[in-house]
């Protein structure tokens, strides 16, 4: 069974709040392993071609802004920027990888792919109007 905080916190944010939170953890993941680069990482083509564009660091910050903006608005009301900056960096960044694939990057066309998905899906619950996440003891059913 869940803490009653957990219930309560979910019953706030609803659906949108935690898709955001989702959201936050997978760019703020991103802006550090571009921040601080493992050397695989830092020597893989795909990097190699991306920080020729611009240093991983600063692709890295535009994953730690995003993120933090999909932190802080998955508790507000009004969310939209949220939702417009991850899926506009979502596209970028599946952009610049056709770009790293156009140069002959090796199979960088399957981050393009991956990213443009991903991109679609927040888009696509980006337009979904939030609920409120049913309680379990209103369903009689578990959590």
């Amino acid at each position: 069974m869940r803490p009653a905080w957990m219930r309560h916190l979910r019953h706030r944010i609803g659906i949108r709040g935690e898709f955001l939170l989702a959201l936050a953890l997978l760019d703020v993941c991103q802006c550090v392993r571009l921040c601080w680069p493992s050397p695989d990482t830092a020597a893989s083509p795909t990097s190699q071609f991306l920080s020729s564009l611009l240093p991983l660091p600063v692709w890295g910050a535009a994953w730690g802004v995003v993120g933090v903006l999909c932190l802080v608005q998955a508790f507000q009301c009004r969310d939209g920027w949220a939702f417009a900056a991850a899926s506009s960096l979502k596209v970028s960044w599946a952009l610049a990888n056709g770009a790293a694939w156009a140069w002959g990057v090796p199979q960088a066309w399957w981050s393009v792919i991956i990213w443009l998905a991903f991109a679609r899906v927040v888009h696509i619950l980006a337009k979904v109007p939030d609920q409120p996440a049913v309680s379990s003891t209103s369903t009689g059913g578990a959590p």
